[in-house]
């Protein structure tokens, strides 16, 4: 293990729309970072390699200008990453068949790059340096444009059997059919994410609108609209409240830019779902939550700080 002040990591997030490659010293502060745009219709051999180049502009950048080498590598992206490929992840049409972990390994020239989803990867930063910190067990939730979470249990990210633990998006709220997953749909996200939001304002409100703008409108049906909303989230949490008993949930995600209208009701809500009340906060990383889940995952190949465990050694 490196001294703190010996090292640097370097972490990337691939999204359906950017890429983010970020270097980052020994505690997790962002050094130096690019962005790229990733290009989807050019399939997944374009983004990887543009992603390489970057890596080795910031080893470089750490190397020569820095004194620091660097000794961690880490990826995230939506979607359950497996060893052969990546499920649910309708952002990246190309990637199902994709060996993310040992593609960039080999793009990098290195050893190993660890990977996770971007969900789970972000509740593992809220765990080392964020409002997970030193909370045994909690609830982590991305609340943007889909919703997603993760558990955490003995101050470890839960994977899962099928390494999709937190893929609550495909709950059913209780107003969708039974079969409503095995049709393609994923019944709570449509409900309380901001795309499916936006789309029932427009049409309700008559009006092109963004979740974000919907909350803040103060007109009667708007107002009806987000109750419902935030209803329909308070009874899922409250239920996932009730299996695990999490000391505190933490929101975090796209949406959180209306955190003063989403968190009083919601925490009240979720009070009245559950015996035994855990407390809701804010996240700490409110943006670039994934990449910096990428680099905590990079540096926890340096640290004490176990990884999400996985079969190989990495994050899934």
């Amino acid at each position: 293990m490196h001294e703190a002040s010996e090292f640097a990591v370097i972490g990337v997030d691939f999204g359906g729309t950017k890429t983010e490659i970020a270097l980052a010293d020994a505690r997790g502060a962002v050094l130096e970072r690019e962005r790229l745009d990733t290009r989807t219709d050019l399939g997944p051999d374009h983004i990887l390699a543009r992603t390489a180049e970057s890596v080795r502009r910031l080893e470089q950048a750490a190397r020569e200008g820095l004194g620091l080498p660097v000794t961690g590598w880490a990826a995230v992206c939506p979607g359950v990453i497996r060893a052969d490929g990546i499920a649910l992840t309708p952002n990246l049409p190309g990637w199902e068949t994709l060996a993310l972990s040992a593609r960039l390994a080999a793009e990098f020239g290195v050893a190993e790059v660890r990977v996770a989803n971007d969900v789970r990867a972000a509740a593992l930063a809220e765990v080392r340096f964020g409002a997970l910190r030193g909370i045994d067990t909690g609830i982590y939730v991305s609340l943007g444009t889909g919703i997603a979470a993760a558990l955490i249990v003995g101050g470890q990210v839960v994977p899962g059997a099928h390494r999709a633990a937190g893929e609550i998006g495909y709950m059913n709220p209780g107003f969708a059919r039974v079969g409503a997953v095995a049709a393609g749909r994923a019944p709570l996200e449509e409900y309380v994410a901001g795309r499916g939001l936006a789309q029932r304002a427009s049409a309700a409100l008559g009006i092109e609108i963004t979740g974000e703008q919907l909350f803040r409108r103060t007109d009667p049906e708007a107002r009806k609209l987000v109750r419902h909303m935030l209803e329909t989230l308070a009874t899922a949490l409250g239920n996932l409240a009730a299996l695990v008993d999490p000391a505190r949930i933490v929101i975090g995600g796209g949406m959180m830019a209306a955190a003063d209208v989403i968190l009083p009701p919601l925490t009240d809500l979720v009070a009245s779902a559950t015996a035994f009340p855990p407390e809701v906060r804010a996240a700490h990383f409110l943006a670039d939550a994934s990449l910096h889940g990428a680099l905590t995952l990079a540096l926890a190949a340096e640290t004490s700080t176990p990884p999400i465990p996985s079969t190989t050694g990495g994050l899934r």
